[in-house]
């Protein structure tokens, strides 16, 4: 038999194996369910977010009114 032909048998032989370790091992774990907003938030008109912030509870979104351009100047 050419060695190549062993290769090949050799890497697919090897791969099967893989895959039935990995299925083993998942196949117990059940998926935990991500966790969500109770109430998903929206902008209104005209609004926009200016900022976000990180904190131990989560993500903290600043919203505000006043749309930046270029006439617009923070004094």
């Amino acid at each position: 038999m050419p060695i190549g032909l062993l290769v090949v048998i050799y890497l697919f032989v090897l791969y099967c194996v893989a895959m039935l370790v990995l299925w083993h091992c998942l196949r117990g774990q059940k998926q935990g369910s991500t966790p969500s907003t109770a109430v998903p938030f929206a902008l209104r008109e005209g609004q926009t977010i200016v900022g976000i912030g990180e904190t131990t509870q989560g993500i903290d979104f600043y919203i505000g009114d006043s749309v930046r351009d270029e006439n617009y100047y923070d004094l």
